[in-house]
């Protein structure tokens, strides 16, 4: 879909919302829209969290998956992604609160208390993630039940995925908290110090810190992922029209399958992201 028909849509927004040009200015629903219309810039924050985004330490140069599928996005509506801030899983919706960014760019992954504060894009890919031990530590191996055990240790960042699955399956467990702002590789530095028995991570995370401290962890074996998570955008709760038109913008990515090659390069054998279907409609 070219900017033309992307103007179409933008057009069809305003006239399903029902109300007048001059009454959308101070409506919500049309707040990060219509910012985005009149300065021709998508105003965002960001987490560093690859593959999904990356920024290069010396270049600062932003790169991933979330970040070149938004770029592609953004040029179909003819606007231009500006990066205005840094923020953490535990501060991204206050970073939307306060007005200085519109979105959030990073594989962000809904949960029912997000959802409470924050709106949701579709899907771009699925995460499956997985329990992670130390390389010696077989314990767990075809049993994740023995997690819910006072005797094991997961380690944990408050407000990320990892809190969120270890309070909700395995409660009885004890958890070795980090805080927000904590990167998320910290968890498995958590297992290799010996600090913690357990984490969930996605795969990628995981190879990425095996590359650097080869034989340390291990994929807890004979157990299916204990989450299968979608990556999506983040947006202010109630600033829809802005979020509506970056799902036409992605499904147009995912039916033209320019997502499933954005994704190539991140994952070649296919094997550490799942691809949605093509969505049959808006």
């Amino acid at each position: 879909m070219g900017q033309f028909w992307f103007s179409i849509a933008i057009a069809a927004i305003f006239i399903l919302s029902g109300c007048k040009s001059s009454q959308l200015d101070g409506d919500l629903a049309m707040r990060g829209l219509n910012s985005m219309q009149s300065n021709r810039v998508l105003k965002a924050a960001y987490i560093d969290y690859p593959p999904s985004f990356t920024v290069d330490p010396n270049s600062k140069t932003k790169s991933g998956i979330m970040a070149d599928v938004i770029s592609e996005a953004a040029t179909a509506m003819g606007v231009k992604v500006s990066y205005i801030e840094e923020t953490n899983f535990g501060s991204m919706i206050d970073s939307l609160d306060s007005g200085r960014v519109d979105i959030v760019v990073s594989g962000i992954w809904p949960s029912s208390a997000r959802a409470a504060r924050a709106d949701f894009s579709r899907v771009v890919y699925f995460s499956p993630v997985y329990a992670y031990a130390r390389s010696d530590d077989k314990r767990f191996d075809n049993n994740l039940a023995a997690i819910n055990n006072v005797s094991a240790r997961i380690a944990t960042i408050d407000g990320e995925l990892s809190s969120i699955v270890a309070h909700s399956d395995y409660p009885n467990a004890h958890t070795v908290s980090l805080p927000q702002g904590a990167d998320v590789p910290q968890l498995l530095l958590q297992l290799s110090s010996r600090k913690a028995d357990l984490t969930f991570v996605e795969p990628a995370i995981a190879d990425q810190f095996l590359a650097k401290n080869p034989g340390s962890i291990r994929r807890v074996a004979g157990v299916d992922p204990v989450r299968l998570f979608p990556n999506c955008y983040l947006f202010r709760k109630g600033d829809t029209g802005l979020r509506d038109a970056i799902n036409i913008a992605l499904i147009e990515l995912t039916n033209s399958k320019r997502i499933a090659q954005i994704v190539k390069p991140y994952d070649p054998d296919g094997s550490h992201f799942i691809i949605p279907p093509s969505p049959v409609g808006p």
